[in-house]
């Protein structure tokens, strides 16, 4: 049969559902518990004696002056050798006062009812949101008005793109909303209109443009081919790195862009800082599959762009990748002819590109991929020699 302490734990499992029915005005209790162990008829008399134990003790475990906790139920039974005695035929826990007393989490439950009275006085529209969430409303006990704090700013007060999380006029700790953004992000999905929300956003890592915040933005390395260019516009510097947003509004005579790959190795940077000088161009150290961070940017649609990879079944994933942002984008030095020029650079150990047919690229590239990606070839863009390179950018 059931011990005490069996019964608690099967208790304890109710919690989240009892706070719930806190919220909701539903009943919970009475409350039968389920696999007691309830006697077997053909056990009554052959363990008599271990089942009075059992019985015993759980007689005892239910009596207190406080309360009973839970509720045995009996059932009565003549026998011819043992005469007339009574079996545990269920139990229960009959009102939420009992069930607070087995727990011992009377405190805990009051100070629940407090803290979900505060939340919806605070902002009603949590009610659906805290009725989903008993035990985060418990597990913050002591922070939620500063959390409510926060909600009610973003309600009723921020304006998009005002503020970095560190310098919102609220008194609150600094760091309290980089400490809690995960609850953060829960409620204020559920408190702000869908509107108010950046959906291509999404988890803690991007809460400040789901919602709205100034953030620390990735920065691009541009470096202008054009030497009068960099003169007329950066006083003559030609190798800048700009955050993402400024430079999607950068405004300049550009006629063609290339994109070079960045595996941040020495070499690679190379061969961006060895690119020639030419009119009307310039060159971006990209970063790999991290490409979509240019997606947004409008002025790159109207140059000519090329994208210089490594030639191998990755390099050219990333290229159909970024096609898909910039159908106009073409590869430089990524076809059969490099590949073929240059026998005594190409390895053998690439690895194997799980991608099957790519979307973006034009059927003599797929058939380059599909034949690199079988052989796991690659030929890096830093061992094509520099004055290769030159020649083939500069021939219109």
């Amino acid at each position: 049969m059931i011990s005490p302490e069996e019964i608690r734990q099967q208790a304890e499992r109710w919690w989240p559902e009892v706070l719930r029915a806190t919220l909701t005005g539903e009943a919970f209790f009475p409350k039968p518990l389920i696999r007691i162990g309830k006697v077997k008829a053909n056990e009554r008399l052959r363990a008599f004696d271990r089942i009075r134990a059992e019985q015993e003790a759980l007689l005892a475990g239910c009596k207190s002056r406080n309360g009973n906790g839970y509720t045995l139920h009996w059932e009565e039974r003549n026998y011819r050798n043992v005469g007339r005695n009574r079996f545990i035929a269920a139990i229960s826990i009959d009102t939420p006062d009992d069930y607070l007393h087995l727990l011992r989490r009377g405190a805990a439950y009051r100070r629940f009812r407090a803290d979900a009275q505060l939340i919806l006085e605070k902002v009603p529209r949590l009610q659906t949101w805290c009725v989903d969430n008993p035990l985060e409303i418990e597990a913050y006990h002591g922070q939620w008005p500063d959390l409510l704090r926060v909600v009610r700013y973003f309600m009723d007060e921020h304006q998009p793109g005002q503020y970095y999380i560190r310098e919102l006029p609220l008194a609150i700790p600094t760091k309290f909303i980089e400490s809690h953004l995960k609850v953060l992000a829960s409620l204020l999905d559920a408190a702000l209109p869908p509107e108010r929300i950046n959906d291509d956003f999404r988890g803690v890592n991007q809460f400040e443009q789901r919602y709205g915040l100034k953030y620390r933005q990735p920065t691009v390395r541009l470096r202008l081919l054009d030497a009068a260019m960099a003169q007329q516009y950066f006083s003559g510097l030609s190798d800048l790195q700009i955050p993402l947003d400024d430079f999607a509004r950068l405004s300049l005579p550009l006629q063609r862009v290339v994109i070079l790959e960045n595996k941040t190795n020495f070499s690679n940077l190379m061969n961006f800082l060895t690119l020639p000088r030419q009119s009307a161009t310039a060159g971006i150290f990209g970063s790999g599959f991290g490409l979509g961070g240019l997606k947004g940017v409008e002025w790159l649609q109207q140059v000519e762009l090329l994208y210089w990879g490594d030639l191998d079944a990755h390099g050219l994933q990333i290229l159909s990748q970024l096609r898909g942002y910039f159908p106009h984008a073409r590869a430089f030095l990524m076809d059969r002819a490099t590949l073929d020029a240059f026998p005594q650079y190409v390895l053998a150990d690439a690895p194997e590109s799980t991608a099957a047919t790519l979307p973006h690229l034009t059927g003599d590239e797929q058939a380059l991929f599909d034949y690199l990606n079988a052989n796991r070839l690659r030929l890096e863009q830093e061992r094509i020699p520099v004055a290769y390179v030159r020649e083939r950018l500069l021939i219109k």
